[in-house]
């Protein structure tokens, strides 16, 4: 039997390495500030962290736990230091939705977190008022891991909310929309945010038609800059499917790209994808082939594949289980990592949109930095924060 449970630690099945590195290697902009580490000082709730999002004002951290099935804030004082808030943890004050929360984003407008339960197969919204958050409400068909994980009868009807394996989720630039991508369900899930900033069931989308009949069993989508287009990535299909996105939500499937086709390679099991700043390009990290897939769109609105860039660009080693992407707001960096792999990569984009190799991190004061499993950009590009997933550890840097 396939065993479901360590998809949220990493997607793919791969033997971690062993590699000969050299700590003088470096990013020479990178200063770490602090280290935080699950159990460690009293922190708590970041066991295997998968997500972290900064709100914008830099006053808060907000950090999704996939084994400690928990949501956890972190207050940021003046020089940028993180320090422990609060924890939500399911089954502690009748919460329920966080085993194995995954994906995680913030409604700005709306004071309001909300968390992808993957094996719950659920969003859990939080609310926040006096500078401190609650518990608010859990979304989901309440179907049970065995149900949905072990059973081999299908779930058919009983999925309504597409929320099953519940792994990425965005939102819309006007915050009147939710996009939540599940592996279970082979769907994207749509929520709409009322003007009162209650989150509604929208619909389910499935198809890929007239290209593929399905998504490709999605665990990642990205939004074009200015919302008309959607990006989601097949985990198990190696496929990209583009939608076309109306100003009020309407999808229309646009292209399928699969690796192995339209001279598109090293496309394997696609996990995480960033748009550029202008629109033009499509990178995307590749747990399977340890790779970086660039696209870029052509005069008539579709995308072509541009380069693949893998171990061989950046001195043999070190992508293995790519699967973190952060990009500078200006588009003109490009910070990436491999869960399986050992390092910080650090790419130029050129006016082309390709890629070239600049630099790698791989420890800072006698920590490896291996078991990546997210890097986040705060908006203002003076910080980057780096989950280790199961090293169970936030890495807080300053970009000089």
């Amino acid at each position: 039997m396939f065993n479901y449970k360590k998809l949220i630690s990493f997607f793919i099945f791969i033997t971690i390495a062993v590699f000969n590195v050299s700590n003088a290697d470096t990013i020479e902009d990178l200063k770490l500030i602090q280290i935080l580490k699950d159990d460690v000082n009293s922190i708590d709730g970041i066991g295997n962290p998968r997500s972290i999002k900064v709100l914008s004002d830099n006053s808060k951290v907000f950090v999704s736990s996939g084994d400690d099935n928990a949501f956890a804030v972190f207050n940021l004082d003046d020089n940028f230091k993180l320090t422990f808030s609060q924890v939500f943890k399911n089954s502690s004050e009748k919460i329920n939705g966080l085993e194995g929360a995954s994906g995680l984003i913030y409604l700005e407008h709306g004071n309001k977190v909300v968390v992808t339960g993957f094996y719950d197969g659920a969003l859990t919204i939080f609310s926040s008022e006096n500078n401190s958050y609650s518990f608010k409400k859990t979304i989901s068909d309440a179907l049970s891991y065995e149900r949905v994980f072990d059973s081999e009868e299908p779930v058919g009807k009983l999925d309504n909310l597409g929320l099953l394996g519940a792994w990425d989720i965005v939102n819309t630039l006007n915050e009147k929309q939710l996009l939540v991508t599940s592996y279970m369900s082979n769907a994207i899930s749509i929520f709409d945010i009322t003007p009162d900033n209650e989150v509604i069931f929208n619909r389910t989308v499935k198809s890929a038609k007239p290209f593929e009949d399905g998504l490709g069993k999605p665990i990642s989508l990205a939004l074009s800059p200015l919302n008309d287009e959607l990006y989601v990535l097949g985990f198990e299909k190696h496929q990209l499917t583009i939608f076309d996105r109306s100003k009020v939500g309407a999808l229309l499937v646009k292209q399928v790209l699969i690796n192995g086709s339209d001279g598109v390679t090293q496309l394997v099991n696609p996990q995480k994808i960033v748009v550029s700043p202008n629109g033009k390009f499509l990178y995307i990290a590749c747990a399977g082939s340890n790779s970086i897939v660039v696209f870029h769109k052509l005069d008539d609105g579709h995308f072509e594949f541009l380069q693949a860039i893998d171990n061989s660009d950046i001195g043999g080693s070190g992508l293995e289980g790519a699967g973190s992407l952060a990009m500078t707001a200006d588009g003109s960096r490009l910070y990436v990592a491999g869960e399986a792999g050992y390092g910080i990569y650090l790419f130029e984009t050129e006016d082309n949109g390709r890629l070239s190799f600049k630099s790698k991190l791989l420890s800072v004061r006698d920590n490896e930095l291996n078991k990546i499993s997210s890097i986040t950009l705060t908006e203002d590009n003076r910080h980057l924060l780096v989950a280790t997933g199961k090293n169970n550890s936030v890495f807080v840097f300053n970009i000089k």
